[in-house]
C-alpha cells in the first residue's frame, strides 16, 4: 500500500512537471517543426552600444535551419539548438523592415561574390551584423553599430560593407521582391530573409515602313519618336517614356517584371503618328525589345505644266513653230532648300516632254507630268501603296529644251490664277501638315516662250582723231539716232505694230559714243539708222545713214566701224592767270621778292585725251607750260586748248616765296576761240612766306638741371621775343616793326616755353626773360638771339649752352632751446628739418647755450655737411655743392621736429611745426622753444590664476592674469602695454611650440592712474613644478611709427609676479569582478570579467584611452588564448576630473579552472593620437581588488541530446518557449493552478512518507 501510494504521488508530481512546461500561447498541432543548429563558430562579435561603449563581446555561431543559413534576430537572447516553428516575417515585421534587412543581406552576398578574399565565416559575420544593425534601428536595441571583432575582419572592410549596405538599400528600394521567415522556439529567435530582383528593362526599335523613301533622307528621321510606357491597357498610368535615336533605337528603361503597354506619343520627323497600343512582356533581370514601324508622309498631288506662246499668251504656236516637244528637267532633294542653297547633286532626277492632248471640247493643250507617259529619261518614280508620289522635301523643275521655232531664253512659268512670273528654275517644297504631306503652291503652271528677236548698235567718232573717244571734256554721249523699218509686213516693237518706213525706235549714245537697242528689240527684218542730234562739244557735220538686217536671235548688228561712224569738229579756246602775294593780296611782291618768272603748268583733267600743238595728252598730263612777265601775268593763245576741263598750277615759286599757299585753279573751255580770265583776286595764284618758331629751356643755376629745387618751380617763367628785322613782320595777325616785341611765351611745368612752328616770319629775333619763376631770382638770366631760316622749323634753345638760368632763393633758421621752470638751456638737442615737398631731411643740434642756427656764419655749410652730430656740423639742402654765401635751406616749406635725447629726457617734447623759407638770404628766428617737464610713470603688477591663486594645475590650456597698476599717465595719450612669461629657474623667456608666450594691450589713458589686466593663455602640460614670472613694458604710441618705452617691470625675483605650475597627478583605483559582481567565476567557453576603474585628477576635455589585460597571478605572466593576449581598451573624453569607467574582458576560460586572474591597466593621454602619452598605470599582481578566481566547473552528467534526424519528424506536440503568460494567451490559468496544487500535495506526501520511514528505521 505504501509503495503504491508512493508511486501514485511520484506519478502525479511527474505529470504536474510536464504540464507546467506547456507553451504560454496557442499551439496548433499541424505547424511543422524545423531543426535549428549552430555547430560551427563564425568568430567574435562586439556589441557596440549607441553611446560608443561595448556592451558585450561573444563568440557567434553559424546558424542553420535544416542545413540552410539563418540569422539571429534577437541579440539579447542566447541560442539553443532544437526544433522551432516557422512563421512568415510579415507577421512580426513591416514590409519596409523586411526589405531593409533582406536588401542589406543581398548587398553583403553580392559583396562577397566580388571579394573572394573573404572566407565563409567572415561573410557570415558580416551578414549577421547587418541583420542586427538594421533590427537594432527598427526595434530600439541601442546597438546600431554591432560589429565583428576587428581581429576577425578589418575595420576598413566592415566600414565599407556597412556603408555600402545602407546605400544599396536606398538605391534598390522597390527593385527587389523581399520576404523572410522567423523561427521561434527555445532560446533566441532566428530568421531567414531573401531579396529577389523584380525588375527588367524595356526598349524599343523603330523602322520605316517604306525604306525606299526614307532611307538616307535628311527630311525623315527615326530620331525623336516618343513612346509612353504604361502599366495599363488604356494607357492611363504612365511609367516612363522611350525616345528613339537616329537608328530608331531607344535606351533601355527599368520597369517592374510583367506586362507593360507602349504607345507612340510623338512621331519622329516625317512620319505619321502610330496610334496602336503594343503590349510587352518584361522578365526580371532581362531586357525586352518592342519592334515597330512608322509610315512616312508623302503627297500624291503632282505638278502639271502647260506650254503657251509668250507674246500672245495662247496655247497656239506662231508661224511654223510648235509647242510640243519642250523638255523639262525635274529634280527631287531629300531636304528643304531654296534656290540659293540647293545641293550640287539631287536625290532623284527625271526628264519629261510636252505632248499634245485634246480636251473633250476639242481644245488642244501641250502638257507634261511626272508619269511614265511623258518620261524621256531619269530615275524611277517614288511610289507608296502602288501610287506615284513625292516624299517630303524639295522639288525643282526647269525647261531645258525649247520647242521648234521658240527660244529657251526668256521663258517663264506662271501658276494658275497668279501673276507672278517664275523665270528659270521653279522651286517648291513638300512639307508636313499634321499627318499629311502637302505640296506648297499651285499644282498647275503655264510655261511661255519667245520668238527670235535681235538689235543694232552704232558708234560716234571724233573728226580730228578718227577715234571713238572724244577729246577733252567733250562727250559722244546723247547723240540721237532713229531706226526706220524697211519691211513690207508690220513688226511688233515694244508692244506696238509698225508698217514700212515708220520710225520704230529712237536710241541715244552712251558715254562711250555707242547707241544700241536691246538684243530683243527688233523682230526678224530690214531697217535703217540715221543721226538726228549731235553730241555736246562737237559741231553738227558728216552725219551718215546705214542699213542693216536682223537674222539671228539675240544678235546685235554691229555698226561701230569707221565706215559707218559720224565725224565732228571739237571746240577750242585759251586761258590767262595773275600772280599775287598771299598775305597782302596785292600784285606787288613784299620786300626784295619778285612775281616775275613764276612758272605755271596746265594739266588736262579730262578723262579723254586732248590734242594740243599736234600732240595727244592724257588725263593729268601737262599739256602746256607758261611763265609770268614782270606784271605777274601768264597766258596761252585763243585756240590752244580743246573743249574740256583743265587745271593751272604754279610749278616754280618766285624768289622769296614758298610754293605753299599757291592755290591751283580749274577752268573749262566751252566756247570756241574764247580765253578764260583768271586775273582777279578770287582766281589769282598766291604764295606763303617762310615761317618758323623757337623754344627755350629754363634751368636751375646751381644744379644746371631742368628740375627745380625744393618747393620752387620752373613753371610760368615769361619770355619776350623781339624783332631785329628792318622790315615789318606779321605775327598773330598784326604787323610789327624793328625792336618791337612780337610775342610773349611762358614755360610749362617742364621749364620749356615754345612758340608754334609757324609763329615767326623769316628773319632775326632776340628772346629775353621778363618774369622769373616762383622761388627763383632774376640772377643768372641772359638774353639769346636766333634766326628763322627754314619753314616750319622751331629753333631749339634747350641745351645747357643755350638755356636761360636762375638762382633759387635760399634762407636759414635759428632758435634757442630751454627747459620750463628753470629756463635751463638745453645743449645737444637735435632738431630734424624735413622738406615737405621732397622729403629731404637734415639735423641741426643746439650748442651749450641751447642755441642753434643753419646760417654759414654760425657753422659753415661745408663743415661736416649734414652730419647732424654737433652744433658745429653744417647744414645744406639740395644736390649742389655747399656755398657759404647762400642760405642752407631752399625755397620750400619745412617741418621742424624736436628729437628725443639725453638732454630733454624727463621733458615733454614740443610738437612738430612748419616754417616757410620764401625770402632769399633771410634768417627765420624761431624764438625760444620751451619743453615742459614730464611726470614719470610707475608700474606695479600682480600675476595670479583666473581664480586669484598663485599656483595653477598643469594642463593644456592654463591662463595667467596679470593685474597692472599704472601711475603718471597723461590723459588722452595712447599707450601699449606688452608682457611675456619668463621661466624663473632658467631666467629665460617661456617658449611654447617655437613662440614666446606673450600678450599686449593698447589703450588711451582716461586718467593718470589706471588698472589693466592682461591674460596669457597657453599649454602648460609640460611645465609642472615650474615658476613663471611675468615681465612688462609700457610704450607711448603718440608717434605710432616710433613708439617710446616709458616704463617697465622686469624683476625675476618678484614674488608678486610669480605663479607656480603644479604637477597634474592622475590616480587610478580598480576592482575586477564577474558580470554579477562576484570575485569567482566558473570555468567555461565564454567568461566575462568586468574591470571598474575609478580615475581622479583627469583634465576636463582631454581624450584618454584606458588599456587593460589579464595576468595569470601564479605565473606573473600575461593570459594568452589562441595566441592572443586577452585585452581590451576604452576611449573617452573627460567631462569631470573624477570619473568611473568599465572594461569587459570576454574569453574562453575552459582550461583556466583553479587560476587567479589579475587585471592590469594603463591610462593614455590621446591629445596627440599619433603619439599617445601614458599618464598613469595600475599593475599590482598581488592586488586582491584586481583579482578574480576561476573555479573548476563541477562534473554533471550530460543530458542525452536528441538525435538529430536527417529529416525531422513532425512532433505530436510542438515545443514552445516557456515564457510567462502574456496578454492575449489562451492558456487555462485555473487548470495550471490546480496542477500546481496537486504537485504540491504529491511532494508533501513524498516528504511525509520519507520522514516516517526514517523515523521508523
Amino acid at each position: 500500500m505504501k509503495k503504491k501510494l508512493k508511486r501514485l504521488l511520484t506519478g502525479m508530481l511527474t505529470l504536474a512537471t510536464v504540464f507546467t512546461t506547456l507553451p504560454a500561447s496557442t499551439v496548433h498541432a499541424s505547424e511543422k517543426q524545423y531543426w535549428t543548429d549552430a555547430e560551427e563558430k563564425a568568430g567574435y562579435v562586439e556589441k557596440v552600444m549607441n553611446d560608443g561603449s561595448i556592451g558585450s563581446t561573444f563568440h557567434e555561431g553559424i546558424m542553420t535551419v535544416e542545413g540552410e543559413t539563418a540569422y539571429c534576430v534577437d541579440i539579447n537572447t542566447d541560442f539553443q539548438s532544437g526544433y522551432k516553428t516557422r512563421s512568415d516575417a510579415s507577421s512580426r515585421m513591416s514590409a519596409d523592415q523586411i526589405a531593409d534587412v533582406a536588401l542589406s543581406l543581398e548587398y553583403v552576398k553580392q559583396y562577397g561574390a566580388r571579394h573572394t578574399g573573404l572566407n565563409h565565416k567572415q561573410l557570415y559575420l558580416l551578414e549577421q551584423c547587418v541583420v542586427w544593425q538594421r533590427l537594432s534601428v527598427h526595434l530600439g536595441w541601442q546597438c546600431d553599430n554591432v560589429r565583428a571583432s576587428y581581429d576577425e575582419i578589418s575595420k576598413a572592410i566592415q566600414d565599407e560593407v556597412y556603408a555600402g549596405a545602407k546605400a544599396f538599400v536606398k538605391a534598390n528600394k522597390g527593385r527587389y521582391e523581399c520576404g523572410g521567415y522567423i523561427y521561434t522556439g527555445k532560446g533566441q529567435d532566428i530568421g531567414q530573409f531573401w531579396a529577389k530582383l523584380n525588375v527588367g528593362n524595356a526598349k524599343l526599335q523603330k523602322v520605316s515602313s517604306n525604306a525606299s523613301i526614307t532611307n538616307g533622307s535628311d527630311v525623315y528621321s527615326l530620331a525623336g519618336a516618343v513612346y509612353g510606357v504604361y502599366s495599363d491597357k488604356n494607357c492611363q498610368n504612365v511609367i516612363t517614356t522611350l525616345t528613339t535615336d537616329s537608328n530608331g533605337n531607344t535606351e533601355a528603361v527599368e520597369v517592374k517584371a510583367g506586362t507593360v503597354y507602349i504607345k507612340e506619343q510623338q512621331a519622329p520627323a516625317g512620319f505619321k503618328l502610330d496610334k496602336n497600343v503594343y503590349p510587352l512582356t518584361v522578365e526580371a533581370g532581362k531586357t525586352a525589345t518592342l519592334k515597330v514601324s512608322d509610315t512616312p508622309k508623302v503627297t500624291e498631288t503632282l505638278l502639271e505644266l502647260f506650254k503657251i506662246d509668250l507674246e500672245t499668251g495662247q496655247d497656239n504656236p506662231q508661224g511654223n513653230a510648235s509647242l510640243a516637244g519642250a523638255e523639262f528637267t525635274w529634280k527631287y532633294y531629300d531636304g528643304y532648300y531654296n534656290k540659293g542653297n540647293l545641293p550640287a547633286e539631287a536625290t532623284r532626277t527625271w526628264t519629261t516632254q510636252t505632248l499634245a492632248e485634246k480636251d473633250s471640247d476639242g481644245t488642244v493643250h501641250y502638257v507634261t507630268r511626272l508619269a511614265d507617259k511623258y518620261k524621256v529619261a531619269g530615275d524611277s518614280f517614288y511610289s507608296q501603296n502602288g501610287i506615284n508620289c513625292l516624299p517630303l522635301g524639295t522639288i525643282t523643275v526647269e525647261e531645258t529644251k525649247a520647242p521648234t521655232g521658240y527660244l529657251l531664253e526668256g521663258a517663264y512659268m506662271q501658276a494658275n490664277g497668279s501673276t507672278e512670273q517664275i523665270k528659270g528654275m521653279y522651286v517648291t517644297q513638300i512639307t508636313e501638315d499634321g499627318d499629311l504631306a502637302v505640296l506648297s503652291g499651285s499644282n498647275q503652271h503655264s510655261v511661255s516662250d519667245k520668238v527670235i528677236r535681235g538689235g543694232v548698235k552704232v558708234q560716234k567718232r571724233d573728226l580730228e582723231t578718227k577715234d571713238a573717244t572724244p577729246q577733252g571734256n567733250a562727250i559722244l554721249e546723247n547723240t540721237e539716232f532713229i531706226i526706220t523699218s524697211l519691211n513690207e509686213s508690220p513688226v511688233l516693237v515694244e508692244g506696238s505694230f509698225y508698217k514700212k518706213n515708220d520710225v520704230v525706235k529712237t536710241i541715244n549714245t552712251g558715254i562711250d559714243g555707242i547707241a544700241f537697242t536691246a538684243s530683243d528689240t527688233l523682230p526678224y527684218g530690214k531697217y535703217r539708222i540715221d543721226e538726228s542730234k549731235s553730241p555736246q562739244g562737237y559741231l553738227a557735220t558728216g552725219v551718215l545713214s546705214r542699213e542693216f538686217e536682223i537674222t539671228e536671235n539675240g544678235k546685235i548688228v554691229d555698226l561701230t566701224g569707221e565706215e559707218t561712224a559720224i565725224f565732228n569738229q571739237i571746240i577750242r579756246g585759251g586761258v590767262k592767270i595773275q600772280k599775287r602775294d598771299l598775305e597782302t593780296k596785292d600784285t606787288k611782291p613784299q620786300g626784295g621778292a619778285t612775281l616775275k618768272d613764276t612758272a605755271f603748268s596746265i594739266t588736262s583733267l579730262n578723262e579723254n585725251a586732248v590734242l594740243v600743238d599736234g600732240k595727244l595728252y592724257g588725263k593729268d598730263e601737262v599739256v602746256k607750260t607758261i611763265h609770268t612777265g614782270v606784271d605777274g601775268i601768264a597766258s596761252t593763245a585763243s585756240d590752244t586748248l580743246p573743249y574740256g576741263t583743265y587745271r593751272i598750277d604754279e610749278t616754280k615759286a618766285p624768289e622769296g616765296y614758298l610754293t605753299t599757299g599757291a592755290v591751283s585753279h580749274e577752268f573749262t573751255i566751252t566756247e570756241n576761240g574764247k580765253i578764260i580770265d583768271l586775273t582777279d583776286k578770287e582766281n589769282s595764284a598766291y604764295n606763303q612766306v617762310i615761317r618758323g618758331g623757337v623754344k627755350i629751356q629754363k634751368r636751375d643755376l646751381e644744379t644746371k638741371d631742368t628740375k627745380p629745387q625744393g618747393g620752387a618751380t620752373l613753371k610760368d617763367t615769361a619770355f619776350s621775343i623781339t624783332s631785329l628785322n628792318e622790315n615789318a613782320v606779321l605775327v598773330g595777325g598784326k604787323l610789327f616793326g624793328k625792336d618791337e616785341v612780337v610775342k610773349t611765351i611762358h614755360t610749362g611745368i617742364d621749364g620749356i616755353a615754345s612758340t608754334a612752328s609757324d609763329t615767326l616770319p623769316y628773319g632775326r629775333y632776340r628772346i629775353d626773360e621778363s618774369k622769373a619763376p616762383e622761388g627763383y631770382l632774376r640772377t643768372g638770366a641772359v638774353s639769346r638771339e636766333f634766326e628763322i631760316k627754314e619753314n616750319g622749323k622751331i629753333v631749339d634753345l634747350t641745351s645747357e649752352e643755350s638755356s636761360i638760368y636762375n638762382q633759387i632763393k635760399r634762407g636759414d633758421i635759428e632758435g634757442v632751446k630751454i627747459g620750463a621752470g628753470t629756463h635751463k638751456r638745453l645743449a645737444d638737442v637735435p632738431f630734424k628739418i624735413t622738406s615737405k615737398t621732397t622729403g629731404e631731411s637734415h639735423i641741426v643740434v643746439t650748442d651749450k647755450n641751447g642755441q642753434f642756427s643753419t646760417a654759414s656764419d654760425w657753422a659753415s655749410h661745408k663743415h661736416n655737411t649734414n652730419a647732424g652730430k654737433t652744433s658745429e656740423d653744417g647744414v645744406w639742402f639740395g644736390s649742389s655743392e655747399p656755398d657759404d654765401s647762400k642760405g642752407a635751406l631752399l625755397y620750400d616749406t619745412y617741418e621742424i621736429e624736436e628729437l628725443r635725447c639725453a638732454s630733454n629726457k624727463g621733458f615733454k617734447l614740443i610738437p612738430a611745426f612748419d616754417i616757410v623759407v620764401s625770402r632769399d638770404r633771410t634768417v627765420i628766428d624761431l624764438g625760444t622753444l620751451t619743453d615742459e617737464y614730464e611726470k614719470e610713470i610707475s608700474i606695479h603688477t600682480t600675476a595670479t590664476s583666473k581664480d586669484g591663486e598663485k599656483s595653477i594645475l598643469a594642463g593644456k590650456e592654463v591662463t595667467i592674469v596679470d593685474t597692472v597698476k599704472l601711475d603718471g599717465l597723461v590723459k588722452g595719450t595712447k599707450y601699449q602695454l606688452k608682457g611675456w612669461q619668463m621661466l624663473k629657474e632658467e631666467n629665460a623667456e617661456l617658449v611654447i611650440d617655437g613662440n614666446r608666450v606673450e600678450s599686449e594691450y593698447t589703450f588711451t589713458a582716461d586718467s593718470e592712474e589706471m588698472k589693466i589686466e592682461i591674460e596669457y593663455t597657453f599649454n602648460a602640460s609640460e611645465l609642472g613644478g615650474k615658476n613663471l614670472v611675468t615681465f612688462e613694458e609700457l610704450y607711448d604710441l603718440s608717434n605710432p611709427k616710433e613708439p617710446v618705452k616709458v616704463a617697465e617691470h622686469k624683476d625675476i625675483e618678484d614674488d608678486g609676479q610669480t605663479v607656480l605650475i603644479t604637477e597634474r597627478i592622475i590616480n587610478i583605483h580598480t576592482t575586477a569582478t564577474s558580470k554579477d559582481g562576484e570575485k569567482v567565476v566558473e570555468a567555461g567557453k565564454e567568461v566575462t570579467i568586468i574591470d571598474t576603474a575609478k580615475l581622479d585628477g583627469l583634465e576636463i576635455g582631454t581624450k584618454y584611452q584606458l588599456k587593460g589585460w589579464q595576468m595569470i597571478k601564479e605565473e606573473n605572466a600575461e593570459l594568452v588564448i589562441d595566441g592572443k593576449r586577452v585585452e581590451n581598451d576604452y576611449s573617452f573624453v573627460a567631462d569631470s576630473e573624477t570619473m568611473e569607467v568599465q572594461i569587459a574582458f570576454t574569453f574562453d576560460a575552459s582550461e583556466l579552472g583553479g587560476k587567479d586572474l589579475v587585471t592590469f591597466e594603463e591610462l593614455y593621454d590621446l591629445s596627440n593620437p599619433d603619439e599617445p602619452k601614458k599618464v598613469t598605470e595600475h599593475k599590482d599582481i598581488n592586488d586582491k581588488g584586481q583579482t578574480v578566481t576561476v573555479k573548476e566547473k563541477p562534473e554533471t552528467p550530460a543530458p542525452e541530446e536528441p538525435e538529430k534526424p536527417s529529416t525531422p519528424d513532425k512532433p505530436d506536440t510542438p515545443v514552445q518557449k516557456t515564457d510567462s503568460p502574456k496578454t492575449g494567451d489562451t492558456t487555462n490559468i485555473i487548470g495550471l493552478l490546480v496542477l500546481l496544487g496537486a504537485s504540491g500535495i504529491a511532494l508533501a506526501g513524498t516528504y511525509f512518507l520519507k520522514k516516517r520511514k526514517t523515523k521508523k528505521s
